[in-house]
């Protein structure tokens, strides 16, 4: 209930133009203070001796990068099995999180939808049955036939034309991989004939627009793994519960933010991590 309570008390807040304005903002900060980005390159271990981080190494080159504070926004099962020179476990990870199915739709004409849009299924259990599977008897995870569908209309003319209506549509999803509790969403023909399923879900639930689409793209969990680095796809970080990670990693001058640390996921709980390290960072370093 924290969410209802916040967004009543305090309302809900939307950016015009979409998050990515926060990045372009975040982004342009970081330049007028001298800070040096670099996009598409892959961090392929965090170096660390004598129990502090020395730096972190980069994929194609020669040798490591210095660095005496090292924050990772990765997801934490990611730092801690995959990152540190010596891989670890942590209490409360797991990797059968939940993933997010998602469809970028551009539809002409007036929807009538609201900014936030639920249609629920007939069935919750029956959702989350597939989503899981139940590998303790074999049972393989499966996307869902009829599932809860997530809509946001914003009505932003910054990201659509007059006339049209943008959508992003997530349903619940399996995370992407091989095992049983998993979807291999690279398998060829399952996201194009789920993007249609969900349509038809739509449709049956009295918001029909497949004859209004003037484009659609897909984004899987298999998606969401490759560009980000999270586990199968998660979406809500591989931590499970309400207890995340501690913000201090294993060795001095480590940090964690994002949704798979303290305090949890969404924007403004990853902004309050990243708070956090800010704050801790300050007044050792």
């Amino acid at each position: 209930m924290a969410v209802p309570y916040a967004e009543l008390t305090f309302g809900g807040w939307y950016l015009r133009g979409g998050l990515g304005t926060l990045a372009d903002a975040l982004l342009t900060r970081c330049l007028d203070l001298g800070v040096v980005v670099q996009t598409g390159t892959t961090v392929t271990r965090i170096d660390a001796a004598g129990g502090r981080v020395t730096g972190v190494r980069l994929a194609g080159a020669a040798a490591p990068a210095p660095a005496d504070v090292v924050v990772a926004n990765v997801d934490a099962l990611t730092v801690y099995r995959d990152l540190l020179p010596s891989p670890r476990r942590l209490a409360g990870l797991t990797d059968r999180s939940l993933a997010g199915f998602v469809l970028l739709l551009g539809v002409a004409g007036d929807s009538g939808l609201a900014h936030h849009n639920v249609f629920f299924p007939g069935d919750h259990d029956a959702e989350f049955d597939a989503v899981f599977g139940d590998p303790g008897r074999g049972v393989r995870a499966r996307p869902a036939v009829d599932p809860t569908v997530f809509v946001t209309v914003a009505d932003d003319p910054m990201v659509r034309p007059d006339g049209h209506e943008a959508w992003f549509v997530l349903v619940n999803a399996a995370r992407h991989g091989t095992a049983t509790s998993a979807v291999d969403w690279r398998r060829p023909g399952l996201a194009e004939a789920y993007a249609d399923r969900i349509l038809d879900v739509l449709a049956e639930r009295g918001v029909d627009v497949r004859d209004r689409l003037l484009f659609r793209e897909i984004r899987t969990p298999a998606d969401l793994d490759a560009a980000t680095g999270a586990p199968g796809g998660t979406i809500y970080g591989t931590a499970g519960g309400l207890l995340r990670p501690a913000n201090r990693g294993p060795a001095h001058g480590l940090f964690l933010v994002g949704g798979s640390s303290h305090p949890g996921g969404g924007l403004p709980m990853v902004t309050l991590s990243a708070q956090i390290v800010a704050e801790e960072i300050g007044p050792a370093w």
